[in-house]
């Protein structure tokens, strides 16, 4: 179930862009003790026309200063409810750090929102993960350290 979709402005070389879904779907799934084939990472790209840098356009920001002390990119994940918040800041500052390292950037222009999601309203295939899930659901929850 676990989801990350990253924003960026449009024009990074698709090369670099699939090297950003390749090295953050491995920290994505590093991070999260989660197996690759069970996330979902894509890139959504803004047109810099429709996007503003301290209130002006992206296309002309970037006619007078640098794509990396412009962009911000902004990564927004859907969790299953019930990781320890460690593993929470896991996530945030791995996908920031890959994130900012191939698109040449500063980790600290990286901006990280999770949505976490109770089993009951995420469905697989139309079944509430909170059924489909429920054996999974509880071995997690059994392995989780008392609060």
């Amino acid at each position: 179930m676990p989801i990350a979709n990253i924003h960026v402005l449009a024009g990074h070389p698709r090369p670099v862009l699939k090297r950003l879904l390749r090295e953050a779907s491995a920290a994505f799934a590093a991070a999260i003790d989660a197996p690759a084939e069970r996330l979902q990472v894509w890139i959504t790209e803004v047109d810099p026309e429709l996007y503003a840098v301290a209130g002006e356009p992206a296309d002309e920001v970037l006619q007078q200063r640098t794509r990396a002390s412009s962009e911000i990119p902004l990564i927004r994940m859907a969790l299953m409810e019930g990781r320890p918040v460690q593993t929470l800041h896991r996530v945030m500052a791995d996908l920031s750090e890959v994130t900012a390292r191939v698109l040449g950037g500063d980790p600290g222009r990286v901006r990280v929102q999770i949505d976490l999601v109770h089993p009951d309203r995420w469905a697989i295939g139309g079944v509430p993960a909170s059924i489909l899930r429920a054996d999974e659901l509880a071995r997690r929850a059994a392995a989780l350290p008392a609060a």
